[in-house]
Parts: structure tokens; sequence; C-alpha cells
């Protein structure tokens, strides 16, 4: 591959990243709703239904993003390669730090992990606490 070929492919990753991500917080979004609006409604059934639906969800959006970065980190440490090597026409490269995709993909996974531990939290809590503002 060419270096127009792996930079394509690097944009792709973070393209395919950030997509996941938004397709999450969709998720996580429409599930917080859903906390607010019926948590101490449905039955403790529909309880489990909902939490088992959202965390397998969030658990392949996660390992999707997972990937994806990984990919990403690994295209980006073969171009640095070939930079240094001169093996190809890179002398553009390399305005970022080397750690900067392994960074960018903790903060994929710790915002994800960090908003799923969130709203599970945030669903039990007004699922107990939710008759207290009743008449407020």
């Amino acid at each position: 591959m060419n270096e127009a070929e792996l930079v394509a492919a690097f944009q792709g990753y973070i393209g395919l990243t950030n997509q996941l991500f938004f397709g999450y917080v969709s998720l996580l979004s429409g599930y917080l709703v859903m906390s607010y609006l019926v948590a101490d409604k449905i039955s403790t059934f529909l309880t489990f239904i909902s939490l088992g639906l959202f965390s397998i969800v969030s658990v392949l959006l996660l390992f999707g993003m997972f990937l994806s970065t990984s990919n990403a980190e690994h295209i980006m440490v073969f171009l640095r390669a070939s930079a240094v090597k001169a093996d190809m026409d890179l002398s553009w490269l390399g305005s970022n730090p080397p750690w900067a995709t392994d960074l960018m993909s903790a903060l994929y996974i710790l915002a994800t992990f960090g908003g799923y531990v969130a709203s599970i939290v945030y669903f039990f809590y007004k699922r107990r606490h939710c008759h207290l503002f009743e008449g407020v």
C-alpha cells in the first residue's frame, strides 16, 4: 500500500469509530430517557430485559470502537515507521505525538464505559427514589 491508501484507511477507521461512538451516544440517550420516564413503572422482568439489551448493544459498540481504534493505531505506527525509514513520502507526518492515538483510544473506551456505568446507576436510582418526588 502507498501512503495515500494508508492515510485513507486510517481516516476510515477514525470515521468508523466516530460513527460507533455517536451511535452509542444515541443508545445511551434513549436509555436515560427511558430511565427518567418509566424506571419506576416497569416490572422487574422488563427491567432485566431492558438492562440485558442495553448491555449487549453497549458491549458490541464498545468492542467495535476498540477494534477500530486498534486498527487505526496500528496503521499510525506503520506510517511513523515508514516516515523514519523514508520508505514513503511522509514528510508531512509527525505533527502529532506518538502517544496521541493511544490516548484517543483510551478516552473513547473510558467515555463509553463511564456512560454505561452512570446510566445503570441512574436507572436504579430513579427506580428506587422516584416515589420521593411524587406530588411535588
